[in-house]
């Protein structure tokens, strides 16, 4: 296949201007579209959760590994989520949705349970007397 350019001047300048419009156009929206992420803000810090493990009521208690994300203004008022990993996971595991969940408006903790990443305790499956009690500690740190 030949590709033929045009004879006239003219027809070669309009030519190379229509080029020239798309491909600044092209830039230009890829420019905004990566532009429009907010920066995501993390901090990490363990909370520590009173002794419920092996040496009962009272004990030292577990140290749960957190991660809390947000973006935009850090004094601003946000509706907050708490994002769970599944079984043998850890929070690494949800950072993305975490991050996307930030940049959409929301305040998001991620932990990882008892006994999974770097939380210390023993697992506990459904757990009453440990995990619900974890998640209290989390909404109130």
């Amino acid at each position: 296949m030949k590709l033929r350019l045009p004879r006239r001047p003219r027809d070669r300048l309009l030519a190379g201007a229509a080029a020239l419009a798309v491909l600044a156009g092209a830039g230009s929206w890829t420019a905004a579209a990566s532009g429009d992420e907010p920066a995501v803000r993390r901090e990490d810090r363990f909370v520590q959760v009173p002794g419920l493990d092996a040496a009962g009521p009272g004990a030292p208690g577990a140290g749960i590994d957190t991660s809390f994300f947000t973006s935009g203004d850090p004094s601003a008022k946000r509706p907050a989520v708490l994002l769970g990993h599944g079984f043998g996971g850890s929070k690494d595991d949800v950072r993305a949705q975490a991050e996307r969940l930030a940049r959409d408006g929301y305040a998001v903790m991620t932990w990882s349970a008892r006994g999974f990443g770097r939380s210390g305790g023993k697992i506990g499956l459904n757990d009453p007397e440990h995990e619900v009690k974890d998640v209290s500690a989390l909404l109130d740190a």
